[in-house]
């Protein structure tokens, strides 16, 4: 297999000629980032360097090279390749530049010293017989002439190979057409010749208009062959292909495509460029669409290399899958003058492409709401509740990733699965484990917290005596002081006063008498249970449920304290911290 392994694009729509370099691609590549920031043109380039002659000028150039008018204006596309066909039982390594500056002689220049690549119409020939590139996108072209394009290119050829007659037919029709074009070139000049006399009505008004016959000797004659032909899809009425839902064409499409490319190209080394593969998809048809990709990725026979941009969820949940490789792409923004501008400066819009890192991959998780649900996580939290989970993530805001946080969740929590099964609080935690352990095998650290109250000291003794069990998992438990809960650990007594006061109007009539009463108990209970207290001596309506939640989501976050827990976590996870 020929793979690409690092791609670089200069001068080509949103990317400048700056450092565009994306590094260690593999099979299955992945491109995540916001709208309008450059996804597409990653596909658009990698097209681009297959079929240069897709190449428009108005809309392909880079704006800024356009306006500055630079020498080098035109996009330069290079493509490091890892090759095992090249040379027979050796791997090369080398690039290939497809510089569109330069005429057609030009236009590919490598850096390899083989004979097979010493020239551009050499390198071109190479990758026209090693690849097949195909393209689906959203945007530049509508589905059913995606689907027509396809059958022109393909459908023909797999009759060929499926049938020797419909092969030898059609080659000597091949032949006949040439033959015919041959012929009609020939005799054109002596057809206009006899047009032109019909057309000196314009010459005596003096209108300079004659016919000029042009015959198209580049048209595809999978064109006429087929023209005949439509791609249906039948659910109970056969109809053409955009008579159907999107969702449907989509699929179709895409299916017809893996079909297609691996019945006739099946020694070619496949390129799909996949331009949002999610669009339009009913969810199950999103996953059913992932997992036929999957198949054709571990295929042990796969000579397909795909780049997909997304922002399906369904995909975005296999960051930590060895065989999904994610890109991240941003844009950024700057003013700069030029002198051949007529503008005092422009605007400078680029976009930059970065492989995952623990930072990049924590944000886009929390944009798309999966940090806390993706199953293989390696850095994980395991606390009681949703009021933990809350002030660890205040405590967490300032480093560049946070772990995933799990904990046990109620029945009644808006959007939360039903995990009532494992167990309430700390009862919960063992239960937890034993999910993680099932549902992924990959080693993962896993920090526990608990509170310091009867069922957290409990449960801390069921892990410590059922910890051996999970050998994929670095275990730390964390106990709060005895008799301690985390509302001890994060709040002072005069903070819990000011909070208190926030949320209930209860407390706020009664602030001096509340704050009295905790310098009277001082140090005898821990401060939820002399909160308690206060409420049923006072018969105040404040479930302690709802206040607990109410005083996690209305907390100073710049007076509650973290460093009790900051520094356990510091050393934990983040000790080998690089950025």
């Amino acid at each position: 297999m020929i793979k690409i392994s690092q791609i670089k694009i200069s001068n080509f729509r949103s990317f400048t000629n700056e450092e565009n370099i994306i590094r260690e691609l593999d099979v299955l590549n992945i491109f995540a980032g916001r709208n309008n920031v450059g996804k597409t043109n990653v596909l658009r380039a990698i097209n681009l360097f297959f079929n240069p002659k897709s190449y428009n000028p108005s809309i392909d150039r880079n704006a800024i090279k356009e306006i500055t008018k630079g020498a080098s204006k035109d996009p330069v596309i290079t493509v490091d390749f890892i090759d095992d066909e090249l040379e027979t039982g050796k791997e090369s390594k080398y690039q290939i530049y497809c510089n569109l500056n330069k005429e057609e002689s030009e236009l590919y220049k490598t850096n390899s010293k083989h004979a097979k690549l010493n020239s551009s119409s050499k390198i071109k020939k190479y990758l026209n017989t090693k690849f097949k590139c195909v393209y689906l996108s959203t945007t530049d072209q509508d589905l059913s002439s995606q689907a027509f394009s396809l059958l022109n290119d393909m459908v023909l050829e797999y009759f060929k190979k499926k049938h020797k007659k419909i092969k030898q037919t059609v080659e000597e029709f091949e032949r006949q057409y040439d033959l015919l074009l041959g012929t009609f070139k020939e005799h054109i000049n002596d057809i206009e010749s006899d047009l032109d006399n019909e057309f000196k009505l314009f010459r005596e008004n003096h209108i300079e208009i004659k016919p000029k016959l042009v015959i198209d000797d580049q048209a595809k004659i999978t064109e006429f062959l087929l023209k005949n032909i439509s791609l249906k899809l039948d659910d109970d009425y056969a109809q053409i292909i955009d008579a159907k839902g999107a969702g449907v064409q989509r699929t179709s499409v895409i299916l017809l495509t893996f079909f297609l490319l691996n019945e006739i190209f099946q020694k070619h080394n496949k390129i799909i460029l996949l331009d949002e593969p999610e669009a339009f998809l009913y969810p199950l048809l999103t996953t059913g669409l992932k997992d036929s990709i999957l198949e054709l990725v571990n295929n042990e026979n796969n000579k397909s290399q795909l780049f997909i941009t997304t922002h399906s969820r369904e995909f975005l949940k296999e960051v930590n899958n060895p065989i999904f490789r994610f890109y991240n792409i941003r844009q950024s923004k700057r003013k700069q003058s030029y002198q051949r501008s007529k503008n005092d400066f422009d605007i400078v819009k680029n976009s930059v492409v970065s492989k995952f890192t623990n930072e990049i991959k924590n944000q886009v998780l929390k944009n798309y709401g999966l940090l806390d649900e993706v199953d293989d996580h390696r850095e994980i939290i395991i606390c009681e509740g949703k009021t933990d989970k809350n002030y660890i993530e205040y405590i967490l805001e300032s480093k560049p990733y946070r772990p995933q946080i799990r904990y046990e969740k109620y029945k009644n929590d808006e959007n939360d699965l039903d995990f009532n099964f494992v167990g309430s609080g700390a009862e919960s935690v063992v239960s937890i484990l034993v999910y993680l352990d099932k549902v992924s095998q990959v080693h993962r650290k896993i920090f526990i917290l608990l509170d310091g109250d009867p069922a957290g000291e409990k449960a801390k003794k069921k892990i410590n005596s059922e910890i051996s069990k999970f050998r994929n998992f670095e275990i730390e438990v964390y106990s709060i002081d005895s008799g301690k809960e985390i509302e001890d650990m994060v709040f002072d007594e005069d903070l819990l006063v000011e909070t208190l006061k926030k949320t209930s109007e209860d407390f706020s009539a009664k602030q001096q008498e509340f704050v009295r009463f905790l310098s009277s108990k001082h140090g005898q209970k821990n401060l939820m249970d002399l909160t308690k207290e206060f409420i049923s001596y006072h018969s105040i309506n404040y479930p302690e449920g709802k206040m607990k939640g109410d005083l996690s989501q209305n907390i100073d976050r710049e007076r509650m304290n973290k460093s009790w827990l900051l520094d356990r976590l510091n050393s934990f996870f983040y000790s080998d911290e690089v950025f």
